[in-house]
């Protein structure tokens, strides 16, 4: 009996050895002869950015066989609505297709020649974006795949790549101090649980030691039964260069110590039972809330304050939103956005170049006046790169 159960072991043995041997050659001969783009590495999500300024800018990608081809083969090129379609549907994002107008592919099919296993490269070039397109707010991509115009195989999750395109935002900014604060005139009151304040800022003054320089206001908005959200650089108890914001009767510090004269992207989200701040689309800190009811009155609300605003600051891009936003959509809407994006409630650009009153993007009527004689930059670039 002994000796039958040995036999029976030792032939299960042996077909589990060809079974595997069987599923190894199989894979094999999936991956032998099959071609993709060679930048994605047959990643199924793949892209790369192209940053785009007042210049035209280029990506080179290749073609790449898995091994050596016996002749040559063919692939074609082409942009594929559907494949960006599907990276927004993974990535949680809005792409939309650059218009034709605004990009080239040097070609439309290529070539990986006998005995080789990488193409000449295929170079895609956008160009600078029109004031139509900038003024849209909108963000675009280009969706590149290859197929195969031989039957040589093409390996499915290593066959499209998404250039993202990326906006360089030279635009004015206007200078805020004690002398020239912002008051907003909003369409209505409101009773949010749910918000998000985003902007961006540059502060040429910040005080190091705790207390120094302290309650340097920003946005702040106020309502009835304790309604508020206010954010400021510096507490007595806290560092001069230390982001504060105070709402639901409590106040959460950031752990990012700012530096002066640098461009930032600050992001507040509360859900009502959270509050969470995104630096430069980063998570830096986050805390409980009492899920209360935040009132905000039409009235009251401004940036900056008269009595402990000491420095000058630039801002761009003030949203404010009745939505709590996403890490993603936060970080990839920094600098630009669809004014008709759902949720955006007020969007002061910055952007007018001259004068004391700043526009409503969302078409809301939120109005947005310079209380003193706004001294404005002209041809800035917002992100803080050179």
């Amino acid at each position: 009996m002994k000796s039958n159960i040995s036999k029976l072991l030792l032939v299960c043995a042996a077909a589990c050895s060809v079974a595997l041997t069987s599923c190894n050659d199989a894979d094999y001969d999936v991956i032998e002869n099959q071609a993709y783009i060679a930048q994605t590495n047959t990643n199924g999500n793949s892209s790369k950015k192209i940053t785009v300024g007042n210049d035209s800018q280029s990506a080179e990608f290749n073609v790449r066989v898995s091994s050596p081809v016996g002749k040559d083969c063919t692939f074609g090129i082409s942009v594929d609505e559907t494949a960006l379609k599907t990276y927004n549907e993974t990535n949680s994002t809005a792409y939309e297709l650059l218009p034709a107008s605004q990009y080239t592919l040097s070609a439309t099919d290529v070539t990986v020649a006998q005995g080789e296993s990488t193409s000449m490269p295929v170079t895609l070039t956008v160009k600078p974006f029109t004031e139509e397109l900038k003024n849209s707010g909108k963000k675009f991509a280009v969706p590149v795949k290859i197929t195969s115009k031989d039957g040589t195989g093409v390996i499915n999750s290593g066959s499209t790549l998404v250039y993202v395109i990326d906006q360089v935002i030279f635009q004015p900014v206007p200078t805020i101090n004690a002398a020239n604060n912002v008051q907003m005139t909003m369409r209505q009151d409101y009773d949010l649980t749910e918000w998000t304040l985003e902007f961006n800022v540059n502060i040429d003054k910040l005080g190091k030691a705790i207390g120094e320089l302290n309650n340097q206001a920003l946005f702040g908005a106020w309502g009835s039964n304790g309604g508020e959200i206010y954010t400021r650089f510096g507490d007595a108890p806290i560092e001069g260069d230390l982001l504060q914001i105070k709402t639901q009767g409590s106040q959460m510090n950031s752990n990012t110590h700012f530096n002066a004269n640098t461009w930032y992207h600050v992001a507040f989200v509360c859900t009502g039972t959270k509050l969470y701040l995104y630096i430069n689309g980063v998570l830096d800190n986050s805390m409980d809330l009492g899920g209360k009811v935040t009132n905000i009155a039409h009235d009251n609300v401004k940036f900056g304050n008269t009595d402990y605003l000491r420095a000058n600051v630039k801002v761009s891009e003030l949203r404010f939103w009745t939505v709590a936003r996403q890490q993603a959509e936060i970080a990839n809407n920094m600098y630009v956005i669809d004014p008709t994006t759902n949720g955006l409630e007020a969007y002061w650009k910055m952007n007018e170049g001259t004068g004391n009153d700043f526009s409503d993007a969302t078409g809301h009527g939120n109005l947005a006046h310079a209380v003193g004689n706004t001294q404005w930059t002209q041809n800035v670039r917002i992100d803080g790169k050179e």
